[in-house]
């Protein structure tokens, strides 16, 4: 089928499978070792994606196929431009057509948005450390053999200079205090009882994340985050909680601002 042929047939499909990554709760990326694309894997058969998420597994890259219906499928596949993803491989059951994704859609124009409306004047929107995340984490959290230490390394330094260059949304709570209103940090509980505070990478990741009603956004970045003081009991920052979930201990922090030493305490350097 040809690929303008089969970019009118889209709006007709029922539905899509997406793979998605089990490890990062965001798309399955590759990169296309040819093209170096950046790519995500749909299908129009269950059975193909289905196939492929098992074949994705078995190999230790934990995927599953996600169900995305007609209606849902452009507001979906948007948000794919935060990740910094830009090709579309589309499984027909007989062919793979690889689109481009601005070939679908057109990115959406964050300078629109009202200034009323952007927390700290600008939203951040940070696809290549969203990019940079997925591979790292990809390839850190799969339970198959050891990975490529040397090619993890350059992933995570990779990652940690877009970690550099990042601003990020951090949700705070407006309290009343000894008569007074007070900006209240948001806290999150992992499963060892210990505490981080959430920050985001952009509103998709808020929205996400579900922020309680009267939740505010206050932009930062490392720096400002290695300045602040954190709560009783909280040992950093989560980034994307519902997300990657990488979490950022305030060691770690300090060593991106360039005010401590980076703590190699897991595989993944970061707590």
């Amino acid at each position: 089928m040809e690929k303008e042929e089969f970019k009118k047939k889209i709006s007709t499909l029922e539905k899509v499978y997406i793979l998605y990554s089990r490890l990062t709760h965001l798309p399955y990326v590759e990169c296309n070792e040819e093209t170096f694309d950046d790519e995500c894997f749909l299908y129009t058969e269950e059975k193909k994606a289905v196939e492929r998420a098992k074949c994705l597994t078995e190999g230790k890259k934990a995927a599953a196929a996600v169900k995305v219906e007609n209606k849902d499928l452009l507001k979906t596949l948007s948000g794919f431009f935060t990740y910094g993803i830009n090709v579309l491989v589309f499984d027909t059951g007989e062919e793979q057509i690889r689109l481009e994704l601005k070939e679908l859609i057109k990115r959406p124009d964050l300078s629109q948005i009202p200034k009323d409306k952007q927390p700290g004047g600008a939203p951040p929107e940070n696809p290549s450390l969203q990019l940079s995340m997925i591979y790292f984490l990809q390839a850190m959290r799969s339970g198959g053999e050891k990975p490529d230490q040397e090619k993890c390394r350059a992933m995570e330094e990779e990652m940690a200079a877009n970690l550099q260059r990042a601003r990020f949304l951090l949700p705070v709570k407006e309290v009343e205090k000894d008569g007074k209103k007070a900006a209240q940090l948001m806290m999150i509980r992992l499963k060892d009882d210990r505490l981080m505070l959430p920050v985001f990478s952009d509103g998709l990741e808020v929205l996400h994340f579900k922020p309680e009603a009267g939740t505010r956004l206050v932009l930062t970045d490392i720096e400002k985050m290695d300045k602040m003081a954190l709560p009783d009991g909280a040992i950093g920052f989560m980034l994307n909680p519902a997300g990657v979930g990488l979490p950022l201990t305030k060691s770690y922090v300090a060593a991106l601002a360039g005010s401590g030493q980076k703590e190699e305490d897991t595989d993944e350097g970061t707590v």
